[in-house]
């Protein structure tokens, strides 16, 4: 009989049946610190790194489980989108210069490209909205609703901040034209991929050409909601804080 040492229930085994703190805890050491930021930061323990493999492997099905009910050992998505988002804000400080930081806004242009720079972590938790309202609307014979689809996005939209990573900093970063016009189309083409192949395995269309014409509008009214979205938000921008007062 062991008594747990966070709400002192009497109980049998590894893990308190009230509270759930192990059994067994130990003095801080440095080892317990190494352990214990990782574990802090990822939910190592079945948590961050195996939702990243899971994604990077089988998206479309690993999503299917997680809305089927298997939780336990999957990343929340809106969690999981946030620490990618932190993620690429640290690997951009190491491509960081003047000219990306501080950019003049003198058009709409520059207005987005100024939101895309400074306020990389809320546009992209905004564009969720949009590829969740397309792909809702145009798989709307789907056994799921409105909340799963804002997950299956929410997944999809985190995973893809990897070829944001891979790219995107680079085709900001001081290069030839040729060079960051390579790494937009890039980062456009394994966006693109990865969206359609987690789609294709998620929902399982039986009818192979249907199911490429779904997907196909669903990319389609998902560009044009963004650049919709992306517009408005850069005009506001370019209203207040540039030279449209």
């Amino acid at each position: 009989m062991n008594t747990c040492l966070n709400c002192s229930h009497l109980f049998d085994g590894k893990f308190c049946n009230e509270c759930g703190q192990k059994a067994a805890t130990h003095r801080f050491t440095m080892r317990e610190w190494l352990h214990e930021i990782p574990h802090s930061l990822f939910h190592v323990d079945g948590g961050f790194f195996h939702t990243f493999k899971n994604l990077c492997l089988r998206p479309g099905n690993m999503i299917r489980e997680y809305l089927g009910g298997r939780r336990r050992d999957y990343f929340s998505p809106f969690l999981y989108a946030l620490i990618m988002c932190g993620v690429f804000v640290v690997v951009s400080h190491l491509f960081a210069d003047e000219t990306r930081v501080k950019i003049e806004i003198t058009d709409i242009k520059s207005a987005d490209e100024y939101l895309q720079v400074n306020y990389y972590k809320a546009i992209v938790i905004l564009m969720i909205l949009p590829a969740t309202v397309s792909s809702f609307l145009v798989f709307r014979n789907s056994a799921y609703n409105f909340a799963e689809h804002l997950v299956l996005n929410t997944f999809i939209t985190a995973q893809m901040i990897i070829s944001d990573i891979l790219f995107y900093n680079i085709a900001t970063s001081p290069n030839t034209e040729q060079f960051k016009f390579t790494a937009i189309v890039s980062n456009l083409l394994l966006k693109y991929f990865f969206l359609i192949w987690t789609y294709w395995q998620f929902f399982k269309p039986k009818n192979i050409l249907f199911g490429i014409l779904q997907i196909v509008l669903v990319l389609i009214s998902t560009i044009l909601l963004n650049s919709l979205v992306s517009y408005a938000l850069a005009y506001l921008v370019f209203i207040f804080k540039g030279g449209g007062h």
